[in-house]
């Protein structure tokens, strides 16, 4: 499949900038007063919470869950739109940069 140890270096090093590029992208997401951010990788940075959600735990527990899988469903549409952008539209690539 490759021909050389040059192209494989070149590819590791266009995954190394794709990844680097999903890290810059944030994505915002609220859902019943709690905002989730999260980047183009998947990783939470941070989780806001409106005072109003403090008065039940169990409706907390269920919007928090809620509102992170909004925000990662988000940032996994972002990030394969980046990925496609930069490969080209060769969607096969983008299973290289998942988990």
């Amino acid at each position: 499949m490759f021909r050389n140890i040059s192209q494989i270096l070149e590819m590791k090093k266009k995954a190394a900038e794709m990844k680097a590029n999903l890290e810059a992208i944030t994505i915002s997401e609220n859902t019943s007063g709690i905002t989730v951010e999260c980047n183009g990788n998947r990783k939470i940075l941070a989780i806001y919470i409106d005072e109003n959600q403090l008065n039940n735990k169990s409706k907390l527990e269920d919007n928090m869950v809620l509102a992170i899988n909004k925000a990662l469903e988000s940032s996994e549409k972002a990030s394969f739109s980046q990925i496609g952008a930069m490969t080209g539209g060769m969607e096969g690539l983008a299973g290289l940069f998942s988990k």
